[in-house]
């Protein structure tokens, strides 16, 4: 059987538009899959290099580390902590004008070689005080937390404020003296 000219042309643009679907139809999941990788491969980049900078900070942050470490207050291993802080707390409350109803020490926990105590207490006082008594706990540094802080006015006046707070203060405990 022979084609004309015009037949073969028609022949070769029905094979060459059946090549283009086979490819497409073949090709397009293989395209989206390498699209897909590419795109795992640059997320996986920006993750290596955020952990490489993170690696590269490692002696700094050991360094900042061992200096909160050193100012961080050593309890004996056996001794009642709890007293002393609730003692401190108050302290700061009566410094600063801040009236403490209520004080619930929660139990000890213990994070690795670190010791949390968290207290929540009752107050009332005047937003002065309140400022003042907070800044003054700021002030001592790592050791010391405000986690949680409550503020509603008192009815009848207008210028007290009562609320709960919890304090949470970090420590270490050294072996038992002999």
């Amino acid at each position: 059987m022979k084609l004309n000219k015009r037949e073969s042309r028609l022949a070769i643009i029905a094979l060459i538009a059946v090549l283009i679907g086979l490819t497409y139809w073949i090709g397009e999941p293989r395209y989206e899959a390498w699209k897909q990788m590419n795109e795992e491969v640059d997320f996986l980049l920006h993750r290596q290099a955020a952990a490489q900078r993170l690696l590269d900070q490692t002696d700094d942050l050991n360094e900042r580390l061992a200096r909160l470490r050193e100012q961080l207050p050593q309890h004996p291993r056996d001794a009642d902590v709890t007293s002393q802080l609730l003692r401190n707390l108050q302290q700061f409350a009566d410094e600063h004008g801040l009236l403490l109803l209520r004080r619930e020490p929660e139990p000890e926990r213990q994070i690795g070689d670190l010791y949390e105590l968290a207290i929540t207490a009752t107050w009332e006082g005047e937003l002065s005080s309140l400022v003042h008594f907070l800044y003054a706990l700021q002030a001592q540094g790592a050791i010391v937390d405000v986690r949680q802080l409550t503020i509603t006015p008192v009815q009848g006046t207008p210028n007290r404020l009562r609320g709960t707070l919890t304090v949470d203060y970090a420590y270490s405990r050294s072996a038992p003296a002999a």
